[in-house]
């Protein structure tokens, strides 16, 4: 008996203290269940059951306020659970003051006060002055570990008939800690003691199934009495305890209006309108209340979840509120705290898992900020996967202000390493402008694009970083078409063509500002000396015009830039003796027919003396005879007639007959018309159209053909000024080319091509078509 007496005392103060563990109940439920089987038909049974029922009342809340009470319970103790700091505290403290209002006989709400007072002086003054207004005894109050040590837990609770379980068909007992000791009431034992076992197994089984589970066990113990270890009794009333302690209601029993505000409730939690489904819950729980159900475990249940659902909800909203405010860590243990309230919510663990990585890469963010190091390059990259990392982070908490100040600081960072890239790459264009190979200029303009590109991703929008990027960009372009220029020239060269030189030529003059290259540079050697060779073969063969011209086209660009060469001044000797010796020949050519024509002429001067200047002797004979005979007659009449004597006297009076047979030498110059015939042969070029003249500083040049690639044929020196014989559009430029000529006709020594841009025309009709 006295072991039985332990068992129960001890049962009773774990039950104080396990009224709101799940873990603790269950075992408590089934030491309990040991402990009633062990006292049937004992003193101690009346108390086994008696406590046993408690057990049932504290696992089952059967009035409002119970289930009120202990959703406060619950919410106080996740608050104190995961407390940081003062705030938390106060919180739980809040709660179980509204729990303390509706219940202040709990001794669990005790419990939790007097534990929420030992975090700091002003929890614990806040906790005396609760007690005070609710008239807590001051010995409840000296235990703050939990475990019931104030004396009034010692003993065993006065249980009272308004706080026994009132499930219908349930006769409430009273008792005190002196019924331990006394018999079980002998009224009702009277009531169902007969000799009939088999009527009390059939209305035991119909108690069972119409869901009056205490009756159950009363008639399961009768039986028992009867016929002891009756399985059939054994079974069921094993049965209805299960069913009184979980609570549970036949699904017959619960009224039609209570079950459809329960449906209701459960679609309202699905859609996550927890305070209208808590309402439908409480207004299905007094519908069965008001049918008489007191307890109904599912009702009761769902008010419970629903109150967890509410405050993880609460505490996610406060984590959020936390997050905003980059209190990490505190929002964290909110979140936490949610999730154990509601174990594997989804919400939940989002909000732990997207603070977790927020706080990872906020983390990594400053520890690589910290070390950063390296070249410029190096800490570049290191900024762009600093700020790719901050920017993730605040994809996730985009009102951080942290976040935003780790970026600032990350953007100052890399404001300066951009002014250090641009810098060098400034300085590697200014060393590019000042190399002489292509080469080094394209390995210098390439390093300056790549620091720019750099600089250019670390600042995008820097419009000054971005021209500058540009321009470096098309100076490698313009280079690397040198370069194949340069390369095509050199292969137009070696197959050593006229047409191809020349081509060769024009591409190296476009390429002046490379004129240092190394490369470049050999490359017009080797077309000087082609050149050369053309002009020492028309040497050779005495053809002194194409020798002069092969010679002056050295004299041109791209030659002029490469320097002179001696064999160059050796072959201009060269052909300037050849002119002075052919200029040599022909002035003594010319002296010689000179000096053949006066031989001539003065050899035939006999013969044309006489006619140029004919002997003046007979004419005046031929006066004298005349004027003799007027003299001779005296009359003169007669005399008349003797002057037709005087017609002999005309014959020298012919002589000047001669004078006009030299009249045909005019002929001869007549004669010389033809030579004016030759002028037809500039008939097929065209009317002059106008003059064009060099009001330039400098030559121009003028080209065999429409384009600046063609050979030279001549210059147009400056202010001098030349006829235009036609016009037309190049279709390598489509720029407008004048045909010139110094003179019209054939004897015209310069005929050319020059660009209607590079002139100033006077009075030059307009193209047609």
């Amino acid at each position: 008996m006295s072991h039985l007496q332990e068992r129960l005392e001890e049962l009773r103060r774990r039950l104080l203290t396990a009224t709101d563990d799940a873990a603790a109940l269950a075992q408590l439920e089934a030491e309990a269940r040991a402990l009633l089987a062990d006292a049937r038909n004992t003193a101690h049974e009346a108390a086994a059951q008696a406590l046993f029922a408690e057990l049932a009342r504290i696992s089952n809340p059967t009035s409002p306020t119970a289930a009120t009470v202990r959703g406060l319970l619950r919410r106080a103790r996740i608050r104190i659970e995961i407390a940081g700091d003062d705030d938390d505290i106060d919180e739980a403290i809040d709660i179980l003051a509204e729990a303390l209002a509706l219940d202040a006989r709990a001794p669990e709400t005790i419990v939790m006060l007097q534990q929420a007072g030992a975090w700091s002086g002003q929890t614990r003054q806040r906790v005396s002055d609760l007690f005070a207004r609710h008239n807590v005894e001051a010995e409840a109050t000296t235990d703050t570990d939990g475990e019931g040590a104030s004396p009034a837990a010692d003993e065993a609770p006065d249980f009272t008939e308004e706080r026994a379980p009132q499930s219908s068909g349930f006769a409430p007992r009273t008792w005190s800690p002196g019924a331990m000791e006394a018999e079980p009431p002998a009224t009702e034992s009277a009531t169902w003691f007969g000799p009939d076992i088999e009527d009390t197994l059939s209305r035991l089984t119909q108690a069972y199934y119409a869901g009056e589970y205490q009756q159950t066990v009363d008639l399961s113990n009768r039986a028992l009495t009867m016929q002891p270890g009756n399985p059939t009794a054994l079974e069921y009333r094993q049965k209805a305890e299960d069913n009184l302690i979980r609570g549970v209601v036949p699904d017959h029993r619960i009224p039609f209006d209570a079950r459809v505000a329960y449906n209701r409730a459960n679609s309202l939690v699905r859609a996550g309108n927890y305070d209208e489904a808590e309402r439908l819950y409480r207004e299905a729980r007094d519908l069965a209340e008001r049918s008489g159900i007191l307890s109904w475990k599912d009702a009761e249940q769902a008010m419970l979840e629903i109150q967890d659902l509410a405050l993880a909800r609460e505490l996610l909203t406060e984590g959020d509120r936390l997050m905003e405010s980059d209190n990490w860590g505190e929002a964290q243990r909110k979140y936490e705290g949610a999730l154990r309230v509601v174990a594997n919510d989804p919400q939940a663990e989002e909000r732990i898992e997207n603070l977790r990585r927020v706080q990872q890469d906020a983390d990594q963010a400053n520890t690589q900020l910290g070390m950063l190091s390296g070249s410029l390059q190096e800490q570049a990259g290191q900024l762009e996967s600093i700020m790719a990392i901050i920017q993730r982070a605040r994809q996730r908490l985009p009102g951080s202000q942290r976040l935003r100040q780790l970026m600032d600081s990350t953007s100052q960072r890399q404001v300066a390493i951009r002014n250090r890239l641009f810098d060098q790459a400034r300085i590697a264009l200014n060393r590019n402008d000042n190399a002489s190979s292509l080469e080094e200029r394209l390995q210098l303009a390439g390093e300056a694009t790549a620091l720019l590109e750099l600089a250019a991703r670390l600042d995008p929008g820097d419009s000054e970083l971005s021209a500058a990027l540009m321009a470096a960009r098309g100076q490698i372009n313009d280079m690397e078409n040198a370069r194949q220029a340069i390369e095509r020239a050199a292969a137009l060269v070696a197959q050593n063509f006229e047409n191809e030189l020349s081509q060769a030529r024009g591409m190296l003059a476009g390429l002046e500002e490379y004129s240092q290259d190394a490369r470049w540079r050999s490359v017009v050697n080797e077309l000087l000396a082609r050149y050369v060779e053309r002009a020492e073969d028309a040497l050779e063969a005495g053809d002194l015009d194409s020798a002069e011209t092969w010679l002056d086209a050295t004299n041109e660009s791209p030659f002029n830039l490469a320097g002179r060469r001696t064999e160059l001044q050796r072959l201009e000797r060269s052909v300037q003796r050849g002119r002075n010796r052919r200029r040599t020949r022909l002035l003594l050519f010319l002296g010689l027919i000179f000096i053949g024509g006066i031989s001539v002429v003065l050899l035939a001067q006999p013969v044309w003396f006489p006619v140029l200047y004919p002997p003046p002797t007979p004419t005046p004979s031929n006066t004298p005879t005349a004027s003799s005979t007027p003299t001779a007659t005296a009359t003169g009449t007669p005399t008349v007639t003797p002057s037709w004597t005087v017609t002999p006297s005309s014959t020298p009076s012919a002589t000047p007959t001669p004078t006009h047979t030299f009249t045909p030498s005019a002929t001869p110059t007549i004669t010389a018309t033809p030579t004016i015939t030759a002028t037809p042969t500039i008939t097929p070029t065209p009317v002059v159209l106008c003059l064009v003249f060099n009001d330039g500083d400098t030559a121009i040049n003028i080209r065999s053909d429409k384009s600046t690639s063609a050979s030279r044929v001549g210059l147009l020196e400056q202010g001098a000024a030349m006829q235009v014989g036609g016009q037309q559009i190049s279709e390598t430029d489509g720029q407008l080319w004048f045909l010139v000529q110094d003179e019209p006709g054939p004897s015209a020594s310069i005929r050319g091509w020059v660009r209607s841009d590079v002139v100033r025309s006077i009075d030059c009709p307009p193209l047609d078509g």
